[in-house]
């Protein structure tokens, strides 16, 4: 079901309990043909704001060169941003682009799932799917093909990087390490370059046995990322390491959005925040780059920051009044106000405040939805609304599922 207009595309309800996050080095659909093509391979778009979020994604953890820096190590990996729409590349190393043979323009920007192919492990997809939802390591073998459709056994080891100031997750580093010639050449037999398996009915225990992963291929890939790992800890203004800080892990819960509920969030076309009720002045917890457009603030500028910032001289205070009524009650409000702009540009804000409940029916976080009707007639406000509600039911179905999926993966551990 998609609500509101084309340009909104919010997929409500359709969506398994578990299928809410996007996918990282994953797509739960298995390319049925070869790998994807390179021709749709580049520029995540043509809009330079956008590319310039996924430049900057570095810039703001870590010191200006840690390009040059990450630069030197030869491993094959990439690092990606859980806080930017599907989850993209935001930096390959050079052994990346020799190993798939892509270049750097054809992969930053993008999801890495373009690697898969017909062959890859539905399994090992699911475990890399799991560890991204629970923010922790993860290590499998899989099988990649290169730019020339030509597949390859790798083994991919998955590490979160964690903010040691509030505990999120600001990347995950996927280092891919070849498996050792001599097993690896057994793909030559299972999987041909035509992507099509000569022995699909082989039996999976001797094809296990075939691929089997040494333990000198198991040490390098450790000591790969515990590399690249140590280079963005040294390299970073603010503060990074592969674990998060005992101090904040009790709190992560409250304050800081969790990767699985980021990575949902970031598909929602619209311009919203969300604000945590739990602690003090109601701080926002996360923003949508769409609300970082319409304002003009950067990400860093509004996290932590109570929503009133966006009040000015001219805004209704009966309209303030009626929010903080509505907050406290636990009811969502809809109102017409006036904001302002980082640069002091005021523009008429239809703006949309939804508590928005957890499984256990208790208000987990405040949802602002806006929208600018500075030059919209207030007769086709209707259809605005419309768009608000399908992004607040949509940020529900997140943050619900969110839960669901968690109680639900604690029931299978203790069967």
């Amino acid at each position: 079901m998609v609500v509101g207009d084309s340009s909104l595309q919010v997929h409500i309800y359709k969506f398994p309990t578990l299928e809410v996050a996007p996918h990282f080095f994953i797509n739960m659909s298995l390319h049925s043909g070869t790998p994807q093509d390179s021709s749709s391979i580049g520029t995540t778009s043509s809009d330079t704001s956008d590319e310039l979020v996924v430049s900057d994604s570095l810039i703001r953890s870590y010191h200006a060169t840690i390009r040059d820096a990450l630069h030197k190590h030869e491993y094959n990996f990439v690092i990606c941003d859980p806080s930017l729409p599907d989850h993209p590349i935001v930096y390959a190393s050079e052994g990346f682009q020799e190993m798939t043979g892509y270049s750097r323009e054809e992969v930053v920007g993008r999801n890495c799932r373009f690697l898969q192919g017909p062959a890859t492990d539905k399994r090992a997809i699911l475990e890399i799917r799991e560890a991204i939802r629970e923010e922790r390591p993860c290590q499998v073998k899989l099988v990649n093909y290169t730019k020339s459709g030509k597949p390859f056994w790798n083994l991919f080891h998955l590490a979160p990087v964690f903010s040691q100031q509030d505990g999120r997750v600001v990347h995950f580093v996927g280092v891919q390490t070849p498996i050792s010639s001599a097993v690896a050449a057994s793909i030559d037999k299972q999987v041909p370059d035509s992507g099509r398996p000569e022995e699909e009915d082989e039996d999976e225990d001797e094809e296990e046995e075939e691929c089997n992963v040494t333990e000198d291929d198991k040490q390098r890939a450790f000591a790969a990322v515990k590399s690249v790992l140590t280079e963005l800890a040294d390299s970073s203004n603010k503060g990074v390491g592969p674990r998060r800080s005992k101090s904040l892990s009790g709190a992560v819960s409250r304050g800081v959005v969790c990767t699985s509920l980021m990575l949902s969030l970031t598909r929602i076309q619209q311009s919203f925040v969300l604000a945590d009720p739990h602690l003090p002045d109601t701080p926002i917890v996360h923003a949508s780059d769409f609300f970082l457009k319409l304002t003009g603030y950067s990400r860093e500028e509004v996290m932590g920051r109570n929503c009133r910032f966006l009040q000015g001289p001219d805004t209704d205070q009966e309209a303030v009044e009626k929010m903080r009524t509505s907050i406290k009650r636990e009811q969502p409000c809809t109102v017409r106000v006036l904001n302002y702009r980082k640069n002091k540009e005021p523009f008429w804000n239809y703006l949309h405040i939804a508590p928005v409940r957890n499984a256990n029916g208790k208000v987990a976080y405040l949802a602002g939805v806006q929208l600018d009707v500075t030059s919209v007639d207030e007769d086709d406000e209707c259809d605005a609304r419309m768009k608000q509600l399908g992004a607040v039911g949509a940020i529900r179905v997140a943050v619900r599922s969110l839960q669901s999926g968690s109680v639900m993966r604690r029931a299978l551990t203790i069967s």
